[in-house]
This record gives C-alpha cells, structure tokens and sequence, in this order.
C-alpha cells in the first residue's frame, strides 16, 4: 500500500513539473464586474495530464487603498473553485468571491489542490489585471426569459397593420349602394303606382263623355 502511494505520488510529482510552466492562453483585459470569464491554460498534453486531479483555482486582490501613495497595501485571497480539471475553468461573477476594489491588482493561479503533491504546485499564474465597473445601463448577462419577452427592435418598430384600401372601398360601396337601391326600389314603385292612377283617371273621364242625359 505504501509503494502504490509513493509511486503514486512520484507520478503526480512528474506529471505537475511537465507542466508547472503553463501560463493562462485567455484574454484578462477589458474585464467587467459581474461577467464570466473563461479561464484556460496549458494546451492539449497538459488537459490529458491533469485531467484525473482536482486543481484549485485561486484569485487575489492587492489592495492599494486611494492610489495617493499612502503607503497601505491590503492582500486577500481566496478559493474560486477546488475542483477544477483539465485545463478550462468558467470564472463566473468575477471578481467573486472576492469584491471589486476600484484600484484593486487582481490575479489568477492554478495550483494542484488533489493532495498528492507537497508543495501545492503553481500550475499557471496570470498577468495582473483591473476589473472595471460594471455599467448599470449594460446587462451583462441577460435573462433568455425577459429577452425573448421584450421583442425584437424591428417588432417594436412595427407600426399598426397597413389598411387595404381596396377592401375599404367595396365595404364603403356596399354600405352606400344597399340603402341607395332601397330607395331607386320605393321611388319607382311610388311613381308607378302615381302613373297606375292617372290612367284610370283618364278612363273615367271618358266614360263620362259618353253618358248620354
């Protein structure tokens, strides 16, 4: 059992020198409060290497109080993860959990935290970096939910549906001419009935012409 556990902690001990020199392959510039950034390191062989141990990723903050050169400098440093593997990490919220200092020197390392090595090995270490503000007016990360409920420009640019003229017009036409043909109908049967009378009018009249007295 002690043999398997020294050759087991020799093999990590190998597999971390081969790798102690990566350095971080992402981007640390132009980082905002409260977006995600991924973290990646090593290539291709060191993934394969590491992929079977926990790696913890670890940030700090170097406090340098109101930048006026008083001379305080201030150091936290805390756990992002202990259970990382391989070489990708997606650091979410940054700076958290640590808060945002305004003229805050933030950095990033990856050390083995599987407990088989003894000097908790530094796997990769980044560049110092700032972490600006976040913009109350930009969201960063926004809800699937509430962007698919507002719409898209061009929907709320539409204006109301385009009116057809043309179905204005014969619906116009159909509401004038109905009434209109009900009243040529009740003005010519008037005047033909007016008509209907003054002819039997006339035979009447000569009728009388040939009464004889």
């Amino acid at each position: 059992m002690t043999n398997l556990k020294s050759l087991l902690v020799a093999t990590t001990a190998a597999t971390l020198a081969a790798i102690a020199t990566a350095e971080f392959t992402n981007s640390f510039d132009g980082i905002i409060a409260g977006s995600d950034v991924k973290l990646s390191w090593g290539s291709q062989q060191s993934q394969q290497a590491t992929r079977d141990l926990y790696l913890c990723v670890t940030a700090q903050v170097i406090d340098r109080g109101d930048g006026e050169g008083s001379g305080k400098v201030d150091v936290y440093k805390v756990n992002v993860t202990t259970t990382a593997t391989g070489n990708e990490y997606t650091w979410t919220g940054v700076p958290y959990p640590l808060r945002r200092i305004k003229n805050g020197l933030y950095q990033v390392e990856v050390r083995d935290c599987s407990g088989l090595s003894t000097n908790n090995t530094v796997l990769a270490k980044s560049p110092f970096f700032s972490v600006e503000e976040e913009d109350p007016g930009v969201v960063v990360n926004p809800d699937p939910d509430t962007s698919s409920s507002t719409g898209s420009s061009d929907e709320k640019k539409k204006g109301p549906p385009a009116i057809n003229k043309t179905a204005l017009g014969i619906g116009l036409g159909v509401a004038i001419g109905v009434p209109s043909i009900a009243g040529l109908v009740v003005v010519g049967w008037c005047f033909r009935k007016r008509q209907k009378r003054a002819a039997e009018e006339r035979r009447r009249a000569r009728r009388r012409e040939f009464v004889i007295y």
